[in-house]
């Protein structure tokens, strides 16, 4: 018997001994520990309650019944780092316990005798944050903390199946995140308005309550199988901060390559038709077109076999002759500037190179292709299945694509009955909801990153992986992503949608990914293309129109359609260092690239119910129009800055709320003053966006400060190497004084020099410019500076001031000013 069956077998013997014994945590008997491990309390009851530090904002709280003990720390992989640190000071008192984290702006966590009983109090203003009522409670094969009532607004924990989420303030509502149907976003972690969030670190059946009937608890249901209580509260108290200090404890974000915040497109609007040479001709004649495409996003096709849904296997369709020579197919797509994505449906399994049926989970006889259901705990089949995709697509010796997978139809398993033994010893009640992260542990962790040094070797950090998944599970945004699954083409989808990319963002899972426009036939008509597919689309953080019937590709749709097309392409394309920026963000400090408004209007109840709308990085306010067009769409302005309407420049003073009039295919777009947006030059491929030309546009009204990231756009080098570099901008609006500040850092054909066009807009009348204090001639017409290599232009009908620079050294600083 191994170690870890043994270790179950003692698990399951706990649990049967403890069987029936409900309760809550009784009274304080005896404690031991210290300041870095933490400590242990034991009651009267001989029940065990363990507080521990993870840094200094974070503490954790385990607990346990008699005769029962803690899980290692290692026992769930959600979360990824044990190692944060932090020291507990304890103080004792008749009442009670006082435990303080280290920082002057941390936490006190108070804990009563009779009964232990915690509350979470934040250091700096003594504010008590949330506090136990009942406790901890077991009761039959569920384990709660009940909460004391209170006047908390609550956000975060994932999104439903297919995104369907109705509202984003939790309040009011019992939530369940668990397996089941499509495209669930697992994450039992939620953040509070009051500043504090609560990780609960456990892989069975989650129940939120948040206010329902009165009561305020989160918990599970162990099915009998041996869960413990085990949650990280976790202090901001900005949401910022709680984002952040999440995703130091569960991972970053894997950022992927820059073509994948590009236009993906698909072949799945032409099922019967898609090979080498229908992607060579619809792509050329898009582009032809002026239309941009990043991504080709292979939908069954591509594969040997039947090239469909079933019948077809993960590996090239050579002999079909829809692909005959993969090599030379690859080098066209190199050549082109794309990227691309290879799927695999569940489905396919048993039909693929190197399957075994032993790799099948028990007792899936319910299950639809029950011959291809792979149990992801097994080491062998998470090898498996990065050696079929390094077999048969992506060995470098091969020479073949493949940059991206699709992992289709994981999430339709919930027939399994939860008693099912998989290959961990576990049951499928404990493991249904990380299958998620299982598979995507399986092809980036120990396949693409070979971090168990595996034959075959892993792609490493050469190439970014982005793999996406229908459905996932907390800390998996370290290695994948979410999908929303076969989601509806109508405008209630779209609205849900709007509310999920926002709850996924404070998830910590940023790279929202769906089907933009909905899936299934007829496919969207052409105002909800218009309104969905093309304005939302392109300004969600990865912008993938696909589905059945109606074409999504611009060129088969009438002129309207093909309008807004191009126009949020140009805009999509040419703001591509400030998405590409957003991106890293999210990477680096978890903050989401679609923000709630709540995120950074917290304290604002109107923040907590402008569900409709959301900040797009840190300037630009956005409200997609969920109708035809034509409408009033209401938007909630906040105060505390003067707001511009992105189309016509119209300025709006904070603290309002207006019914905004949009006609089809004009999203509502508004740009808070003391803005920077970095654009560059228009291109049909993000790998053609020239690097030494940049934009800045400025919306005068407000001091302002952006940081713009760049990096080579597709190693991992930027994290293992430190290769990439950071240009402060700031903006002082009193003397409209633009600072280009010297880039820190360097990577690989960075540019020496970047010539600049900046754009402030909302100045009353033409004033003389200059450069590193050298007066600028003023010309009539932006071609006329631009021919002239530097000078400056005034717009009036724009209250619009250009400034061309020339060519300035990236490692100085330049400043633009008010020639004297």
């Amino acid at each position: 018997m191994t170690k870890a069956l043994s270790a179950l077998l003692v698990l399951l013997l706990a649990t049967i001994v403890n069987a029936g014994k409900d309760g809550t945590l009784s009274d304080y008997a005896s404690h031991e520990g210290g300041t870095i491990s933490g400590y242990t309390f034991t009651t009267t009851n001989g029940e065990k309650l363990r507080v521990s530090p993870s840094g200094d904002h974070i503490i954790r709280v385990q607990a346990v019944r008699a005769d029962e003990d803690f899980l290692p720390d290692n026992y769930y992989e959600m979360v990824a780092n044990h190692e944060m640190g932090g020291r507990l000071t304890l103080s004792e008192s008749e009442k009670g316990f006082t435990l303080s984290t280290a920082a002057s702006d941390g936490l006190d966590l108070m804990i009563s005798k009779k009964p232990m009983r915690l509350t979470f109090v934040q250091k700096q203003g003594k504010k008590t944050l949330t506090k136990e009522e009942e406790g901890i409670t077991w009761s039959g094969t569920r384990c709660d903390v009940k909460l004391a009532v209170s006047d908390d607004h609550f956000f975060g924990a994932g999104h439903p199946e297919y995104a369907r989420l109705n509202k984003l303030d939790l309040t009011g509502t019992e939530i369940k995140r668990n397996y089941g149907h499509q495209a669930p976003l697992i994450v039992p972690f939620f953040i509070s308005h009051k500043g504090y969030g609560i990780f609960l670190n456990t892989n069975f059946e989650n129940r939120f309550r948040f206010g329902v009937e009165n009561e305020y608890s989160f918990g599970f249901d162990d099915k009998g199988y041996g869960g413990r209580m085990d949650y990280y509260f976790i202090l901001g108290p900005k949401v910022s901060d709680i984002l952040e200090r999440y995703t130091q404890l569960t991972g970053k974000p894997r950022l992927p390559q820059k073509s994948i915040f590009g236009l993906h497109l698909s072949d799945k609007g032409s099922p019967n038709d898609s090979d080498e040479q229908w992607w060579m001709k619809t792509i050329s004649a898009h582009r032809a077109a002026g239309y941009p495409i990043d991504h080709i996003v292979n939908d069954n096709r591509w594969r040997a076999g039947t090239g469909a849904w079933a019948g077809s296997r993960f590996e090239w369709s050579i002999k079909e002759g829809r692909y005959p020579d993969p090599a030379r197919w690859a080098r066209w797509v190199e050549q082109n500037g794309l990227t691309m994505t290879l799927d695999l449906n569940r489905n396919a399994s048993a039909s693929c190179w190197g399957w075994d049926p032993s790799f099948n989970i028990p007792n899936a006889e319910c299950a639809k292709y029950n011959q291809s259901v792979p149990d992801f705990s097994s080491e062998k089949v998470r090898n498996w299945v990065w050696e079929l995709f390094w077999v048969k697509s992506i060995d470098p010796s091969l020479k073949y694509p493949g940059d991206c997978f699709w992992m289709d139809e994981p999430d339709d398993l919930y027939c399994i009955p939860d008693e099912t033994v998989t290959a961990d010893g576990r049951r499928w009640a404990e493991n249904k909801n990380s299958y998620f992260f299982d598979i995507a542990r399986a092809v980036v962790k120990e396949g693409w990153d070979n971090e168990n040094n595996n034959e075959p070797a892993g792609i490493g950090p050469v190439k970014r992986p982005f793999v996406w998944v229908r459905g996932m599970s907390a800390g998996g945004q370290r290695y994948a992503t979410a999908w929303t699954g076969d989601v509806n083409c109508d405008y209630l989808s779209m609205a849900q949608h709007i509310r999920s990319m926002q709850a996924s963002g404070l998830s910590a899972l940023p790279y929202f990914n769906h089907d933009a426009g909905g899936f299934h036939n007829p496919g969207p008509n052409d105002n909800l293309y218009r309104q969905w597919s093309m304005a939302f689309g392109s300004f969600s953080p990865i912008w993938r129109p696909h589905g059945m019937g109606n074409d999504r590709w611009p060129l088969t749709r009438p002129s309207e359609c093909q309008k807004d097309a191009m126009f949020y392409a140009h805009l999509r394309y040419e703001m591509m260092p400030y998405i590409y920026t957003m991106a890293w963000q999210a990477h680096a400090t978890g903050m989401p690239m679609a923000r709630a408004m709540m995120i950074d209007y917290q304290d604002e109840p109107q923040a907590w119910n402008s569900d409709l709308q959301y900040m797009w990085g840190d300037s630009l306010l956005i409200a997609p129009d969920c109708s035809d067009g034509g409408n009033k769409v209401t938007v909630w302005l906040p105060a505390g800055n003067d707001w511009y309407d992105f189309h016509n420049g119209t300025k709006y003073t904070g603290g309002q709320t207006i019914d905004y009039a949009a006609k089809t295919g004009i999203l509502p777009i508004f740009v808070k003053a003391g803005a920077i947006i970095a654009k560059a030059p228009y291109a049909t491929s993000t790998f053609w966006i020239p690097a030494d030309k940049r934009t800045l546009d400025i919306y005068a009204g407000a001091d302002g400060s952006y940081d713009l990231y760049d990096d080579d756009g597709i190693t991992e080098y930027f994290r293992t190497k430190s290769e990439f570099a950071i240009t402060n901008i700031s903006y002082e609006d009193k003397s409209k004084t633009v600072k280009i500040a010297a880039a820190k850092g360097q990577y690989p054909d960075m540019p020496k020099t970047r010539q600049y066009c900046v754009n402030i807009y909302n100045i009353e009348g033409s004033v003389p410019m200059a450069i590193n204090n050298t007066r600028l001639t003023e010309y009539k017409s932006e071609q006329e500076a631009l021919n002239a290599g530097r000078g400056c232009v005034y717009f009036p009908e724009e209250k619009r001031m250009l400034i061309v620079t020339q060519p300035v050294s990236m490692k100085v600083d330049t400043v633009v000013s008010i020639a004297d």
